[in-house]
Protein backbone atom coordinates (compact mmCIF):
# COMPACT_ATOMS: atom_id res chain seq x y z
CA UNK A 1 0.00 0.00 0.00
CA UNK A 2 2.48 2.39 0.75
CA UNK A 3 4.63 1.66 -2.41
CA UNK A 4 1.47 2.83 -4.15
CA UNK A 5 0.58 5.98 -1.96
CA UNK A 6 4.81 6.49 -3.40
CA UNK A 7 4.64 5.62 -6.70
CA UNK A 8 1.89 8.06 -6.98
CA UNK A 9 3.41 10.75 -5.19
CA UNK A 10 6.19 10.41 -7.88
CA UNK A 11 4.02 10.23 -11.13
CA UNK A 12 2.48 13.53 -9.73
CA UNK A 13 5.58 14.97 -9.04
CA UNK A 14 6.62 14.57 -12.85
CA UNK A 15 3.96 15.30 -14.70
CA UNK A 16 4.48 19.00 -12.76
CA UNK A 17 7.62 19.26 -13.34
CA UNK A 18 6.68 18.35 -16.88
CA UNK A 19 3.74 21.23 -16.78
CA UNK A 20 5.75 23.58 -15.64
CA UNK A 21 8.65 23.19 -17.93
CA UNK A 22 6.14 23.80 -21.16
CA UNK A 23 6.25 26.87 -19.52
CA UNK A 24 7.77 30.18 -21.32
CA UNK A 25 11.02 31.09 -19.42
CA UNK A 26 13.12 33.93 -19.64
CA UNK A 27 16.10 32.00 -21.43
CA UNK A 28 13.66 30.73 -23.89
CA UNK A 29 14.31 31.77 -27.50
CA UNK A 30 12.23 34.86 -28.26
CA UNK A 31 10.62 35.19 -25.01
CA UNK A 32 10.13 38.67 -23.45
CA UNK A 33 9.33 39.44 -20.59
CA UNK A 34 6.34 41.67 -19.33
CA UNK A 35 4.95 43.82 -16.61
CA UNK A 36 1.07 42.05 -16.02
CA UNK A 37 -1.25 43.99 -13.13
CA UNK A 38 -4.16 42.40 -11.74
CA UNK A 39 -6.51 43.00 -8.85
CA UNK A 40 -7.12 41.05 -5.69
CA UNK A 41 -9.97 40.81 -4.38
CA UNK A 42 -10.89 39.80 -0.86
CA UNK A 43 -13.11 40.04 2.51
CA UNK A 44 -11.72 42.34 5.35
CA UNK A 45 -13.03 41.42 9.34
CA UNK A 46 -14.20 44.73 10.57
CA UNK A 47 -15.26 44.54 14.57
CA UNK A 48 -17.88 47.05 15.59
CA UNK A 49 -19.53 47.68 18.74
CA UNK A 50 -23.16 48.24 19.71
CA UNK A 51 -24.62 49.88 22.90
CA UNK A 52 -28.27 49.01 24.24
CA UNK A 53 -30.31 49.35 27.25
CA UNK A 54 -30.87 45.74 28.48
CA UNK A 55 -33.86 45.28 31.22
CA UNK A 56 -32.26 43.78 34.36
CA UNK A 57 -33.77 42.54 37.57
CA UNK A 58 -32.66 44.21 40.77
CA UNK A 59 -32.60 43.24 44.42
CA UNK A 60 -33.29 46.03 46.82
CA UNK A 61 -34.88 48.76 45.23
CA UNK A 62 -38.23 49.37 48.29
CA UNK A 63 -37.58 46.92 51.09
CA UNK A 64 -36.30 43.36 50.22
CA UNK A 65 -38.21 43.82 47.07
CA UNK A 66 -37.03 43.19 43.62
CA UNK A 67 -38.18 45.47 40.77
CA UNK A 68 -37.02 46.23 36.98
CA UNK A 69 -33.91 48.48 36.22
CA UNK A 70 -31.85 49.23 33.03
CA UNK A 71 -28.31 48.85 32.25
CA UNK A 72 -26.46 49.51 29.41
CA UNK A 73 -25.04 47.02 27.56
CA UNK A 74 -22.10 47.19 24.69
CA UNK A 75 -21.90 44.33 22.32
CA UNK A 76 -19.76 43.26 19.46
CA UNK A 77 -20.77 41.55 15.76
CA UNK A 78 -18.36 41.10 12.75
CA UNK A 79 -18.96 42.62 9.69
CA UNK A 80 -16.77 42.25 6.72
CA UNK A 81 -15.99 44.57 3.68
CA UNK A 82 -14.27 43.86 0.48
CA UNK A 83 -11.22 45.11 0.18
CA UNK A 84 -9.23 45.45 -3.11
CA UNK A 85 -5.66 45.60 -4.17
CA UNK A 86 -3.09 45.87 -7.11
CA UNK A 87 -0.54 42.92 -7.74
CA UNK A 88 2.15 43.56 -10.13
CA UNK A 89 3.75 40.60 -11.40
CA UNK A 90 6.00 39.61 -14.64
CA UNK A 91 4.77 37.01 -16.82
CA UNK A 92 6.76 35.82 -19.98
CA UNK A 93 5.18 35.81 -23.53
CA UNK A 94 5.91 35.03 -27.03
CA UNK A 95 8.00 38.28 -28.30
CA UNK A 96 6.26 40.26 -31.17
CA UNK A 97 6.47 38.55 -34.46
CA UNK A 98 6.54 35.25 -32.75
CA UNK A 99 4.66 32.60 -32.01
CA UNK A 100 4.93 28.99 -29.93
CA UNK A 101 3.04 25.70 -31.37
CA UNK A 102 1.88 22.88 -29.65
CA UNK A 103 4.60 21.90 -26.44
CA UNK A 104 7.93 23.50 -28.18
CA UNK A 105 10.23 25.14 -25.88
CA UNK A 106 10.13 28.78 -26.46
CA UNK A 107 8.68 31.20 -29.39
CA UNK A 108 10.38 29.31 -32.82
CA UNK A 109 7.65 30.67 -35.32
CA UNK A 110 7.32 33.99 -37.06
CA UNK A 111 4.53 35.28 -37.21
CA UNK A 112 4.25 38.23 -39.91
CA UNK A 113 1.58 39.99 -41.56
CA UNK A 114 0.82 42.71 -44.10
CA UNK A 115 1.11 45.30 -40.72
CA UNK A 116 3.51 43.51 -39.36
CA UNK A 117 6.30 45.51 -41.02
CA UNK A 118 6.65 49.60 -41.33
CA UNK A 119 8.43 51.46 -43.57
CA UNK A 120 7.90 49.18 -46.89
CA UNK A 121 9.79 46.27 -45.18
CA UNK A 122 8.40 42.95 -46.17
CA UNK A 123 8.22 39.34 -44.01
CA UNK A 124 11.23 37.73 -43.88
CA UNK A 125 11.23 34.34 -44.93
CA UNK A 126 15.06 33.59 -43.06
CA UNK A 127 16.98 34.56 -40.58
CA UNK A 128 16.31 35.77 -36.78
CA UNK A 129 14.68 39.07 -38.38
CA UNK A 130 10.86 39.25 -38.83
CA UNK A 131 10.77 41.96 -41.69
CA UNK A 132 13.56 42.33 -44.17
CA UNK A 133 13.84 46.05 -44.40
CA UNK A 134 14.37 48.62 -47.44
CA UNK A 135 17.58 50.69 -47.58
CA UNK A 136 17.73 53.36 -44.84
CA UNK A 137 15.46 51.31 -41.94
CA UNK A 138 16.34 48.66 -39.68
CA UNK A 139 14.94 46.73 -36.23
CA UNK A 140 12.97 44.16 -36.28
CA UNK A 141 10.12 45.29 -37.48
CA UNK A 142 12.10 48.11 -39.81
CA UNK A 143 11.04 50.66 -37.38
CA UNK A 144 13.93 52.54 -37.08
CA UNK A 145 15.56 54.83 -39.79
CA UNK A 146 19.18 54.21 -39.76
CA UNK A 147 21.61 57.55 -39.50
Amino acid sequence: MFLNVLMWCMIALDTARIASSLELQPDMPNVCAEQELSMLGARQPCVQAFTRMVKVWKQGCTGHRWCVGYERRTGYYTAYRQVYSMDVHRVYRCCPGWTQRGKERGCLHRVCAATTCFNGGRCAERGDQICQCPVGFQGTRCQYAEL
